[in-house]
């Protein structure tokens, strides 16, 4: 790969933030003494130089598919290699100036590459899109128990709402094949006594008061709720309406004790 030497040294000396700087000493190709140098870690491009004031790189190292293993031989103390897989490939070795720079000098090598780039990528994005769906999964959550929610608050409205009797005033019913109606009011000179009566003035018999709707089962039909649970609310209804129907039976066939005999 041939790079363009200007570009190079501008990248390397350009005020783009480096990932990492430091001195190492770098093992020569002809002269296998170690040297110090400077270097400076930009992506994966690894510049070195003579000095840390020098204004133009001695050297690059492309890192791009290398892999960094530590030296085993006991007379190189802190000592690294980086090494490439290619046929006749350059084997670079360094040394650090203890333990704690070699250990973070090889890390920083080892990530310096694209391809370790791109698994981290793939990595965080695997990440991501499990935190989302997991944000999504519990929103849905979070809504159903909100229409949960809803859904008792209006079912206990319902079951705890005021019961009310129906309006007789009006209404045509039709109970058992015949069809009545509220009674006319009483016309003048007819008694509006309250007082037990078996029969009209004339000695008929009045009609008795329709009986209720049965249902299919035979049971008397109850106008309030089936739902109702209180007895005390049944039984207020009850007696409300049998007090209206004896009153409008009174008022229909009442006795007429006071009839005048020129009416």
């Amino acid at each position: 790969m041939k790079l363009n030497e200007r570009s190079v040294a501008h990248y390397a000396t350009c005020n783009s933030p480096p990932d990492k700087t430091g001195f190492l000493f770098k093992k020569g190709e002809r002269n296998t003494a170690y040297h110090r140098r400077w270097f400076i870690l930009k992506g994966n491009m690894l510049f070195y130089f003579e000095e840390k004031e020098s204004r133009e790189p001695v050297g690059v190292i492309v890192l791009e598919g290398c892999t960094v293993e530590l030296c085993e031989s006991e007379s190189e103390e802190f000592a690294f290699a980086i090494k490439f897989d290619c046929v006749k490939a350059k084997v670079y070795k360094m040394a650090a100036e203890n333990q704690a720079a070699m250990e973070s000098w090889v890390k920083a090598l080892s990530r310096a590459s694209f391809d370790y780039m791109r698994l981290v990528v793939k990595e965080l994005e695997r990440q991501l899109e499990e935190v989302q769906e997991e944000a999504r999964s519990s929103q849905a959550k979070s809504m159903l128990k909100k229409h949960q929610l809803q859904l008792q608050g209006a079912t206990f409205s319902l079951q705890n709402a005021t019961i009310t009797g129906p309006s007789q005033e009006g209404v045509s019913s039709r109970e058992n094949g015949v069809s009545w109606s509220k009674p006319p009011s009483v016309p003048n000179g007819v008694s509006n006594t309250q007082g037990d009566c078996s029969e009209r003035g004339d000695g008929v018999r009045p009609h008795p008061v329709p009986p209720r709707r049965k249902t299919n089962g035979g049971s008397l039909e109850s106008p309030v709720s089936p739902g109702t649970g209180c007895f005390s609310k049944l039984h207020d209804w009850y007696g409300k309406e049998v007090a209206e129907l004896r009153i409008e039976w009174l008022q229909s066939h009442g006795c007429r004790q006071n009839e005048s005999p020129n009416s």
